[in-house]
């Protein structure tokens, strides 16, 4: 699946090769939509994406689950018919890299291939629940309610933080966060959210905010919810600029705002071991005891003919959707040469 500017999303066909020595061929699934990163390439160019200037077109998505159908014959650990997530692009059969550090997780036998994808994002909550370094009955307010924000919600609750409150202009996406594990909801477009959280919080403001949302411009808002010595955990990738006053909130109130990407954390550190590759199976594990749900997020379910016009319904509106899969079928390719099965 491509994308290029303006936007526009076309499914091509290539040719398929076998896998290199040190490659694995897996035939995918299911495809999750990461909307928000996928959505930021098709809106505002590839350096909101994380490539280059310029390119205008490229393979979109990074949440992919399905089964290794060929084995190069250098690679140890991995076996044909193993279920498993990587960070292929959309596509119904994918040539993946096994190095230290690649994005490859053996999807556990009570995780649906369509869930299991989203482990990928699950990484992305995971890493800022980390940052926070929530405590039991500390005061959360998740700003945004997409996977990501809904993810948080869940892993705040396992974190024992209290009260959650969820915040969107959406009443579909706040009714999904109470299953997500909200205590509390505010629809921003309707209610003065600053006051709301103050209330809900006996006027002391959330101690740890999560902005999840795509709109920049919220950070301010964020801030004015947070507690005196809080933090604002900047969990989404929004595009832009923001605006906001230093001497009332980030001074005064001696307010700290992280930032979360993860760069440099494909391995494990002895002073942060929680690596991507740790929190994805954290994230699975998770799922396969039922403490991490997202079955109830999945709206739509789609064909590869049908993604296009999903993606302009994502560009054009937030209502209507949330998690989205796109399912590949097709047979099994016949390769010339046999592979090893190492």
């Amino acid at each position: 699946m491509f994308s290029c500017r303006p936007p526009l999303v076309e499914v091509e066909s290539h040719d398929l090769a076998g896998p290199e020595p040190h490659q694995l061929l897996v035939q995918q699934a299911c495809t999750q939509v990461s909307a928000g990163s996928e959505a930021n390439f098709l809106r505002h160019g590839p350096t909101s994406y994380g490539l280059p200037d310029g390119q205008t077109r490229a393979n979109i998505g990074y949440m992919a689950a399905g089964r290794i159908i060929a084995v190069g014959n250098a690679v140890r650990g991995f076996r044909v018919g193993q279920r498993v997530i990587t960070t292929s692009p959309h596509a119904s059969f994918s040539r993946i890299d096994v190095a230290p550090g690649s994005a490859i997780d053996v999807i556990p036998d009570g995780v649906e291939d369509e869930v299991a994808g989203f482990a990928i994002l699950g990484d992305v909550a995971l890493h800022g629940v980390r940052r926070a370094a929530l405590q039991i009955d500390q005061s959360v307010a998740v700003f945004g309610l997409g996977i990501v924000g809904q993810l948080v919600l869940q892993l705040a609750a396992l974190s024992g933080a209290y009260p959650r409150i969820a915040v969107d202009l959406l009443d579909e996406r706040l009714a999904l966060a109470k299953q997500s594990g909200a205590t509390h909801v505010i629809n921003a477009a309707r209610e003065d959210v600053v006051a709301r959280v103050r209330e809900i919080t006996s006027g002391a403001g959330a101690e740890a905010v999560f902005h999840c949302a795509q709109a920049a411009a919220i950070l301010q808002t964020t801030m004015e919810c947070a507690a005196d010595r809080g933090t604002v955990i900047l969990t989404g990738s929004p595009p832009g600029t923001a605006t906001i006053r230093l001497k009332e909130e980030l001074l005064r109130k001696e307010l700290r705002i992280t930032g979360t990407y993860e760069s440099g954390l494909t391995l494990p550190h002895v002073y942060w071991p929680w690596s991507r590759e740790r929190n994805r199976r954290t994230c699975l594990r998770l799922m396969e005891s039922g403490q991490l749900q997202l079955t109830h997020l999945i709206s739509h379910r789609l064909t590869p003919d049908e993604a296009p016009a999903m993606y302009q319904r994502i560009l054009s509106s937030a209502s209507g959707w949330l998690g989205v899969v796109v399912r590949w079928q097709g047979p099994s390719p016949e390769f010339p040469t046999p592979l090893s099965q190492g």
